[in-house]
């Protein structure tokens, strides 16, 4: 009976697969541990990636080539997104390593550049005081792990430490600019302390210092500069009324030096000087079109023949006479003005010999009230920069900027001609063109400031900030200082109509390198 009932236990197959699932089992649970903490970790690795992606994009943006760039760029990472008081603080829902959910945990390394081709990174900037060089930032977070919830089956605890980090830096771009620039003299130039101080540009490098600022070239992202020079064309874009379209990448645009004289007279149409080769003013553009106010030191000689003509009494001409340097315009007077100074002068230091290419600010602007004003005080009507006494003389263009007869000389007759010389306040052989909303004076320069470290030649350009200048005077285009163009600091660049142009002639956001 016994065996019997054994027998038919053993050739009964119901519920066969119940122990094999029994079996399997502890597989089953160790395979799906697996995947489901498998699952926690890489969510957990993308909340740590997502830190450092944000911490690096706040960090560069805050690498803007100013002193204490780094020092902000931490700040801003940790103040904002790492600190678990912060609204906007970033959080791991998955480690449960007892740190809590704040990923708070950030290390910073500043680099000079990074090459994204290869991978690799240029020298490191250690110290804070060299943060100016700072274009880069990699941004670790702190480790976080993750104890397995149903792994541990299988005999695995835990994940180890997951870390996370990103690479990031500043994508700029050059907009609706001139195609000029200038080397800065420092990072952070110009400051609220350079505002009127004189920057004398020099069409070609100082022999001692060729990257001694007030050297300058064109921006020429296209070819376009040294295409015409390459054939033999001289360029013009002093004097046009251009500016670039749309926007370019200013991390390729080429610098373009070597200058010459046609170049320079280009730019002198701005205060109504013209010579030979530079197109006239047209009036539909403002290429090669004066400013309302081209006060110049510039001299113009008008002989006198005639009987009956008294020099002392013979009126400025409507038209200008023959081009005459000032010294010599003295020397050869009978009678001059004492204090004869047309237009605006250079910074005292300049005179003396004592600074070079970049003044202090101070010039001798009550001596051109008194010639040229009555003696007013210059304080009175400005803020004793000459752009500011410019800009009061363009308020009553009338009163204020009438011919100016700086002195005559009696001839004896014969080839002893008399003469009268005079200067030009306002605009006789250009129309002069009107600032707008739309359209900036035509004295005033918008610039890029440019590190030139280590520029020499056509080279790729790091382009600081946007600044205006105020063109002093006029040019010469021979003799002692042939070349070299006296500007005024006017301060950060402006929109034309005014307000500041920030992200309008160039715009910087911060990127994802890696």
């Amino acid at each position: 009976m016994l065996v019997r009932v054994a027998a038919k236990f053993w050739r009964d197959d119901n519920a066969a697969i119940g122990p094999m699932y029994a079996l399997a089992l502890f597989g089953l649970i160790v395979v799906a541990g697996v995947g489901w903490d498998y699952g926690r970790l890489m969510a957990m690795d993308s909340e740590l990636q997502n830190a450092a992606d944000q911490a690096a994009l706040a960090a560069a943006s805050q690498l803007n080539g100013a002193d204490g760039a780094m020092e902000r760029a931490r700040g801003a990472a940790n103040d904002y997104l790492a600190t678990s008081t912060s609204q906007w603080a970033n959080e791991t829902k998955l480690a449960n390593d007892g740190k809590g959910t704040p990923i708070t945990g950030l290390n910073f390394k500043f680099y000079k550049s990074y090459d994204r081709v290869n991978d690799t990174f240029g020298d490191e900037v250690t110290d804070d005081e060299d943060a100016a060089e700072a274009k880069v930032v990699q941004v670790t977070v702190d480790g976080r792990e993750a104890f397995y919830a149903l792994t541990a089956v299988g005999g695995l605890l835990s994940s180890g430490l997951i870390q996370a980090d990103a690479v990031a830096g500043l994508d700029s771009a050059v907009c609706k600019a001139p195609k000029m620039f200038v080397c800065a003299p420092t990072h952070d130039f110009p400051t609220d302390a350079d505002k009127g101080k004189g920057l004398l540009l020099h069409t070609l490098p100082s022999v001692a210092d060729p990257m001694a600022p007030g050297n300058f070239g064109f921006l020429d992202p296209n070819g376009n500069v040294k295409d015409d020079h390459d054939k033999g064309n001289p360029n013009h874009d002093l004097g046009k009324n251009n500016e670039l379209s749309g926007c370019i990448a200013s991390t390729g645009i080429n610098s373009e030096p070597g200058f010459v004289t046609p170049e320079v007279r280009a730019l002198n149409t701005r205060v109504d000087i013209y010579g030979p080769s530079i197109p006239n003013c047209d009036p539909s553009t403002g290429n090669f079109c004066p400013s309302e106010n081209t006060v110049s030191t510039f001299v113009y000689k008008t002989v006198i023949n005639g009987a009956g003509k008294d020099p002392a009494t013979e009126p400025c001409p409507s038209t200008k006479g023959n081009e005459i340097a000032l010294s010599d315009a003295l020397a050869e007077m009978t009678s001059a003005n004492p204090n004869a100074t047309p237009g605006f002068t250079r910074d005292d230091c300049m005179v003396a010999g004592t600074c070079s290419t970049l003044g202090t600010g101070n010039w001798n602007g009550q001596a051109y009230m008194n010639a040229n004003h009555g003696g007013a005080s210059l304080l009175s009507v400005s803020d004793g920069t000459r752009y500011g006494v410019y800009s009061w003389e363009l308020l009553d263009k009338t009163a204020r900027l009438g011919v100016r007869k700086l002195g005559y000389r009696v001839g004896t007759g014969g080839s002893d001609k008399s003469a009268i010389y005079c200067a030009y306040p306002r605009p006789v052989e250009g129309t002069a063109v009107v600032p707008s909303a739309t359209q900036k004076d035509r004295r005033i320069l918008t610039v890029a400031s440019v590190d030139c470290t280590g520029l020499s030649g056509r080279d790729k350009l790091d382009v600081l900030r946007w600044m205006d200048l105020f063109l002093v005077d006029g040019s010469r285009t021979t003799g002692p200082g042939a070349g070299d163009i006296m500007t005024e600091v006017i301060g950060p660049a402006k929109k034309p109509g005014g307000g500041y142009a920030f992200q309008f002639y160039g715009r910087t956001k911060p990127v994802l390198l890696r």
